[in-house]
Protein backbone atom coordinates (compact mmCIF):
# COMPACT_ATOMS: atom_id res chain seq x y z
CA UNK A 1 0.00 0.00 0.00
CA UNK A 2 1.37 3.42 -0.97
CA UNK A 3 1.86 6.10 1.66
CA UNK A 4 2.01 9.90 1.36
CA UNK A 5 5.67 9.81 2.37
CA UNK A 6 6.69 7.42 -0.39
CA UNK A 7 9.05 8.22 -3.26
CA UNK A 8 7.21 7.76 -6.55
CA UNK A 9 8.37 7.66 -10.14
CA UNK A 10 8.33 11.15 -11.62
CA UNK A 11 9.05 12.88 -8.31
CA UNK A 12 11.93 15.31 -7.95
CA UNK A 13 14.42 14.13 -5.31
CA UNK A 14 16.96 16.17 -3.36
CA UNK A 15 20.28 14.45 -2.61
CA UNK A 16 22.27 15.92 0.27
CA UNK A 17 25.92 14.91 0.69
CA UNK A 18 28.19 15.03 3.75
CA UNK A 19 29.37 18.54 2.85
CA UNK A 20 25.74 19.75 2.70
CA UNK A 21 25.85 20.13 -1.06
CA UNK A 22 22.49 19.64 -2.74
CA UNK A 23 21.58 17.98 -6.03
CA UNK A 24 18.16 17.74 -7.66
CA UNK A 25 17.10 14.98 -10.06
CA UNK A 26 13.82 13.44 -11.20
CA UNK A 27 13.18 9.83 -10.24
CA UNK A 28 12.72 7.84 -13.46
CA UNK A 29 12.88 4.04 -13.60
CA UNK A 30 15.86 2.72 -15.56
CA UNK A 31 17.86 5.93 -15.12
CA UNK A 32 20.73 6.87 -12.82
CA UNK A 33 21.69 9.98 -10.91
CA UNK A 34 25.37 10.71 -11.58
CA UNK A 35 27.75 13.01 -9.71
CA UNK A 36 31.43 13.11 -8.75
CA UNK A 37 30.38 10.97 -5.78
CA UNK A 38 29.31 8.08 -8.01
CA UNK A 39 25.89 7.06 -9.23
CA UNK A 40 22.57 5.99 -7.74
CA UNK A 41 20.04 3.77 -9.50
CA UNK A 42 16.65 5.48 -9.50
CA UNK A 43 14.91 2.08 -9.42
CA UNK A 44 16.30 1.64 -5.90
CA UNK A 45 14.42 4.74 -4.70
CA UNK A 46 10.91 4.05 -6.01
CA UNK A 47 8.66 2.95 -3.15
CA UNK A 48 11.15 3.93 -0.45
CA UNK A 49 10.42 6.49 2.27
CA UNK A 50 11.55 10.09 1.96
CA UNK A 51 14.46 10.86 4.27
CA UNK A 52 16.31 7.56 3.74
CA UNK A 53 20.10 7.37 3.59
CA UNK A 54 21.66 5.59 0.60
CA UNK A 55 25.17 4.94 -0.71
CA UNK A 56 26.49 5.67 -4.18
CA UNK A 57 28.52 3.32 -6.38
CA UNK A 58 31.64 4.84 -4.74
CA UNK A 59 30.36 4.25 -1.23
CA UNK A 60 29.50 7.92 -0.59
CA UNK A 61 26.55 8.58 1.73
CA UNK A 62 23.58 10.63 0.48
CA UNK A 63 20.37 11.65 2.22
CA UNK A 64 17.33 11.48 -0.05
CA UNK A 65 14.96 14.31 0.87
CA UNK A 66 11.65 15.49 -0.51
CA UNK A 67 12.47 18.88 -2.07
CA UNK A 68 10.61 22.04 -1.24
CA UNK A 69 9.33 24.08 -4.16
CA UNK A 70 12.21 26.54 -3.69
CA UNK A 71 14.75 23.69 -3.96
CA UNK A 72 13.45 22.83 -7.43
CA UNK A 73 12.45 26.25 -8.66
CA UNK A 74 15.79 27.98 -8.22
CA UNK A 75 17.54 25.28 -10.24
CA UNK A 76 15.37 25.75 -13.30
CA UNK A 77 16.36 27.81 -16.34
CA UNK A 78 16.29 31.58 -16.15
CA UNK A 79 16.71 34.44 -18.61
CA UNK A 80 15.99 37.31 -16.25
CA UNK A 81 16.87 38.30 -12.70
CA UNK A 82 14.46 36.37 -10.48
CA UNK A 83 12.68 37.33 -7.28
CA UNK A 84 14.43 35.65 -4.36
CA UNK A 85 12.52 33.49 -1.82
CA UNK A 86 13.02 36.13 0.90
CA UNK A 87 11.12 38.63 -1.22
CA UNK A 88 8.58 36.19 -2.69
CA UNK A 89 7.55 34.87 0.73
CA UNK A 90 7.17 38.39 2.09
CA UNK A 91 5.01 39.33 -0.89
CA UNK A 92 2.74 36.30 -0.48
CA UNK A 93 2.18 36.82 3.24
CA UNK A 94 1.74 40.61 3.21
CA UNK A 95 -0.51 40.56 0.13
CA UNK A 96 -2.78 38.01 1.79
CA UNK A 97 -2.37 35.54 -1.06
CA UNK A 98 -3.66 32.05 -0.31
CA UNK A 99 -5.89 29.21 -1.52
CA UNK A 100 -8.61 30.58 -3.77
CA UNK A 101 -6.96 33.93 -4.50
CA UNK A 102 -7.24 35.46 -7.97
CA UNK A 103 -3.90 37.10 -8.74
CA UNK A 104 -2.73 39.01 -11.81
CA UNK A 105 1.01 39.09 -12.42
CA UNK A 106 2.46 41.73 -14.74
CA UNK A 107 5.81 40.50 -16.06
CA UNK A 108 6.17 36.70 -16.16
CA UNK A 109 9.97 36.81 -16.44
CA UNK A 110 11.30 33.28 -16.05
CA UNK A 111 8.18 32.11 -14.19
CA UNK A 112 9.77 31.89 -10.74
CA UNK A 113 7.36 34.17 -8.89
CA UNK A 114 4.54 32.82 -11.07
CA UNK A 115 5.26 29.32 -9.76
CA UNK A 116 5.39 30.36 -6.11
CA UNK A 117 2.15 32.30 -6.42
CA UNK A 118 0.52 29.30 -8.13
CA UNK A 119 1.74 26.96 -5.38
CA UNK A 120 -0.03 29.01 -2.71
CA UNK A 121 -3.34 29.72 -4.48
CA UNK A 122 -4.01 26.03 -5.14
CA UNK A 123 -6.33 24.20 -5.50
CA UNK A 124 -9.08 26.61 -6.57
CA UNK A 125 -7.19 29.89 -7.06
CA UNK A 126 -5.84 31.31 -10.31
CA UNK A 127 -2.78 33.20 -11.53
CA UNK A 128 -3.12 35.27 -14.70
CA UNK A 129 0.36 36.20 -15.92
CA UNK A 130 0.91 38.95 -18.50
CA UNK A 131 4.10 39.00 -20.56
CA UNK A 132 4.75 40.94 -23.78
CA UNK A 133 7.95 39.07 -24.77
CA UNK A 134 7.20 35.73 -26.37
CA UNK A 135 10.57 34.14 -25.55
CA UNK A 136 10.14 34.94 -21.83
CA UNK A 137 6.59 33.64 -21.84
CA UNK A 138 7.71 30.32 -23.35
CA UNK A 139 10.39 29.86 -20.68
CA UNK A 140 8.06 30.86 -17.86
CA UNK A 141 5.43 28.40 -19.09
CA UNK A 142 8.05 25.64 -19.33
CA UNK A 143 9.23 26.22 -15.76
CA UNK A 144 5.69 26.33 -14.36
CA UNK A 145 4.87 23.12 -16.23
CA UNK A 146 7.98 21.37 -14.82
CA UNK A 147 6.62 22.02 -11.33
CA UNK A 148 3.18 20.64 -12.19
CA UNK A 149 1.44 23.98 -11.59
CA UNK A 150 0.20 24.81 -15.07
CA UNK A 151 -3.40 23.95 -14.20
CA UNK A 152 -3.71 27.07 -12.00
CA UNK A 153 -1.83 29.49 -14.29
CA UNK A 154 -3.00 31.24 -17.44
CA UNK A 155 -0.36 33.03 -19.50
CA UNK A 156 -1.26 35.96 -21.74
CA UNK A 157 1.04 37.32 -24.42
CA UNK A 158 -0.06 40.90 -23.92
CA UNK A 159 1.26 44.22 -22.68
CA UNK A 160 -0.67 45.09 -19.51
CA UNK A 161 -0.29 48.78 -20.42
CA UNK A 162 -2.89 48.09 -23.11
CA UNK A 163 -5.34 46.80 -20.53
CA UNK A 164 -6.01 44.02 -18.01
CA UNK A 165 -8.91 41.77 -18.91
CA UNK A 166 -9.77 40.54 -15.40
CA UNK A 167 -11.97 42.26 -12.80
CA UNK A 168 -12.48 41.80 -9.03
CA UNK A 169 -8.90 40.62 -8.66
CA UNK A 170 -7.58 40.03 -5.14
CA UNK A 171 -4.02 41.11 -5.89
CA UNK A 172 -1.91 42.47 -8.74
CA UNK A 173 1.86 41.90 -8.61
CA UNK A 174 3.97 44.11 -10.90
CA UNK A 175 7.53 43.25 -11.90
CA UNK A 176 8.37 45.54 -14.84
CA UNK A 177 10.68 48.50 -15.29
CA UNK A 178 7.97 51.19 -15.29
CA UNK A 179 5.21 50.02 -12.92
CA UNK A 180 3.66 53.49 -12.67
CA UNK A 181 2.55 53.15 -16.29
CA UNK A 182 0.06 50.36 -15.49
CA UNK A 183 -1.51 51.73 -12.30
CA UNK A 184 -4.72 52.91 -14.01
CA UNK A 185 -5.29 49.43 -15.41
CA UNK A 186 -4.31 47.80 -12.10
CA UNK A 187 -6.81 49.92 -10.21
CA UNK A 188 -9.56 48.99 -12.65
CA UNK A 189 -8.78 45.28 -12.29
CA UNK A 190 -8.59 45.16 -8.48
CA UNK A 191 -11.58 44.62 -6.25
CA UNK A 192 -12.21 47.24 -3.58
CA UNK A 193 -9.49 46.95 -0.91
CA UNK A 194 -7.53 44.65 -3.24
CA UNK A 195 -3.75 44.66 -2.93
CA UNK A 196 -1.19 46.28 -5.19
CA UNK A 197 2.37 44.89 -5.08
CA UNK A 198 5.26 46.33 -7.07
CA UNK A 199 8.83 45.00 -7.08
CA UNK A 200 11.58 47.36 -8.30
CA UNK A 201 15.39 47.21 -8.08
CA UNK A 202 15.96 50.98 -7.88
CA UNK A 203 14.77 53.57 -5.39
CA UNK A 204 13.94 55.98 -8.24
CA UNK A 205 11.40 53.49 -9.59
CA UNK A 206 9.89 53.05 -6.14
CA UNK A 207 9.56 56.78 -5.53
CA UNK A 208 7.84 57.37 -8.86
CA UNK A 209 5.49 54.42 -8.35
CA UNK A 210 4.65 55.46 -4.77
CA UNK A 211 3.73 59.03 -5.74
CA UNK A 212 1.71 57.85 -8.75
CA UNK A 213 -0.14 55.31 -6.60
CA UNK A 214 -1.10 58.07 -4.15
CA UNK A 215 -2.39 60.15 -7.04
CA UNK A 216 -4.47 57.20 -8.30
CA UNK A 217 -6.19 56.67 -4.96
CA UNK A 218 -4.21 53.80 -3.46
CA UNK A 219 -3.87 53.84 0.33
CA UNK A 220 -1.93 52.01 3.03
CA UNK A 221 1.22 52.41 0.93
CA UNK A 222 4.40 50.91 2.38
CA UNK A 223 7.83 50.08 0.98
CA UNK A 224 10.26 47.45 2.28
CA UNK A 225 13.74 46.15 1.58
CA UNK A 226 14.72 42.73 2.96
CA UNK A 227 18.24 41.53 3.74
CA UNK A 228 19.03 37.88 4.44
CA UNK A 229 22.18 36.46 6.03
CA UNK A 230 22.89 32.86 7.01
CA UNK A 231 24.51 32.00 10.35
CA UNK A 232 27.34 29.44 10.33
CA UNK A 233 27.16 27.22 13.41
CA UNK A 234 29.90 25.03 14.86
CA UNK A 235 31.18 24.17 18.33
CA UNK A 236 34.19 26.48 18.21
CA UNK A 237 32.87 29.53 16.42
CA UNK A 238 29.34 30.51 15.46
CA UNK A 239 29.22 33.60 13.29
CA UNK A 240 27.40 35.24 10.37
CA UNK A 241 28.35 34.02 6.92
CA UNK A 242 30.73 36.39 5.14
CA UNK A 243 28.41 36.28 2.14
CA UNK A 244 24.78 37.32 2.22
CA UNK A 245 21.81 38.11 0.03
CA UNK A 246 21.82 41.88 0.31
CA UNK A 247 19.85 44.28 -1.85
CA UNK A 248 17.67 42.57 -4.43
CA UNK A 249 14.82 45.02 -4.73
CA UNK A 250 12.24 47.23 -3.05
CA UNK A 251 8.72 45.95 -2.45
CA UNK A 252 5.83 48.38 -2.51
CA UNK A 253 2.42 47.45 -1.09
CA UNK A 254 -0.83 49.39 -1.38
CA UNK A 255 -4.58 48.91 -1.34
CA UNK A 256 -7.35 50.12 -3.59
CA UNK A 257 -9.61 52.65 -1.89
CA UNK A 258 -13.04 53.49 -3.32
CA UNK A 259 -14.93 56.77 -3.53
CA UNK A 260 -15.75 58.15 -0.11
CA UNK A 261 -19.40 58.22 1.00
CA UNK A 262 -20.35 61.41 2.83
CA UNK A 263 -21.79 61.37 6.35
CA UNK A 264 -24.95 63.12 5.08
CA UNK A 265 -25.45 60.42 2.45
CA UNK A 266 -25.02 57.67 5.05
CA UNK A 267 -27.57 59.27 7.41
CA UNK A 268 -30.07 59.64 4.55
CA UNK A 269 -29.62 55.99 3.62
CA UNK A 270 -30.16 54.90 7.25
CA UNK A 271 -33.33 57.00 7.48
CA UNK A 272 -34.73 55.46 4.31
CA UNK A 273 -34.01 51.98 5.70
Amino acid sequence: MRTLNEIREGDFALFLDRKRRKYIARVIRGERFHSHLGFVKMDDLVGKEWGITIYTSKGEKLHVLKPRISDILYRLKRRTQVIYPKDAGFIIVNAGIGPGSLVVEIGSGSGYLTSLLAFYVRPNGKIISYENREEFLRLAKSNVKALGLLDVVEFKLKNAKEGIDERNVDCVVIDIGDPWEVLDNVREALKASGTLVSFSPSINQVEKTFLKALEKGFVDLEVYELLCRRILVNEERTRPDSRMIGHTGYILFGRKAVRAVSYTHLRAHETEA
